[in-house]
């Protein structure tokens, strides 16, 4: 896992309330790669992911040893369709759930990671978020919201 990929994972679990107050205490919230384990019983969901897409890098200026380095993260939103929770003091369910945990991730990507990346000596020259619609995942009986964030930052 990537240096940016650590600090969007912490920055989540701190700025984040986890809506399940019965989660299992070997299922965290948010993660840095798929859930991995088969018990899919309400007590694991809603579960964050952030998966590291691609990452490139290139010197930035000559003989210099900055780099210049464009990455993308990919978020997976994953909640049971039938498993009501109390998100910012709203109770939500199924694709309303799932969008209301989008808009808050969103928003704590807008309000604290730019500064957290900023403050590991990285300058940011971009970053953009594409949300993809919810769908349904009937095999498993989960709904899942798939985005991806793209950055530029210069590696000092």
């Amino acid at each position: 896992m990537t240096e940016p990929d650590i600090i969007l994972r912490d920055m989540l679990r701190t700025r984040l309330t986890d809506p399940n107050p019965n989660r299992v205490a070997d299922s965290p919230f948010v993660i840095d790669d798929w859930p991995y384990q088969t018990d899919l019983t309400t007590n694991h969901f809603p579960r964050i992911s952030i998966i590291n897409q691609f990452e490139s890098g290139k010197p930035y200026g000559l003989g210099s040893t900055n780099v210049l380095s464009t990455s993308r993260l990919q978020l997976n939103i994953w909640v049971k369709p039938d498993q009501p929770l109390t998100i910012d003091t709203s109770q939500y369910e199924g694709f309303k759930q799932v969008r209301q945990l989008m808009r808050n991730v969103s928003e704590a990507i807008r309000l604290h990671w730019i500064g957290d990346l900023a403050q590991t000596n990285k300058v940011i020259y971009q970053v953009s978020i594409n949300w993809y619609p919810p769908k349904m995942e009937y095999g498993y009986n989960l709904i899942t919201q798939v985005g991806d964030i793209t950055f530029v930052i210069l590696r000092t």
